[in-house]
């Protein structure tokens, strides 16, 4: 309530499946996919394997960052409004 916060949205994320795609699965995502990943993330996996089974998707390189500090990074920041600024 005091952040004004969508709650409808909020439980459809904490409803949402948290099963694990498949490579057929993800290689058939039809949509622009930003993969941004810290270079000292040890928990994600491997930002560019993921980038390479997605059509089309942009691999971000967060440089010297690990998995919680990576959003608040500037590099994160430039780099998705960036992504965001070329789609139609």
């Amino acid at each position: 309530d005091q952040t004004g916060s969508d709650r409808r949205a909020l439980a459809a994320c904490l409803r949402g499946t948290r099963r694990r795609m498949s490579a057929e699965e993800v290689g058939g995502l039809q949509m622009p996919v930003l993969v941004a990943v810290g270079t000292d993330d040890e928990i994600a996996g491997s930002a560019s394997g993921l980038a390479a089974l997605i059509p089309g998707a942009q691999l971000l390189d967060i440089p010297g960052r690990d998995h919680m500090k990576a959003v608040g990074d500037r590099a994160y920041k430039a780099g998705v409004l960036a992504f965001l600024g070329k789609r139609p």
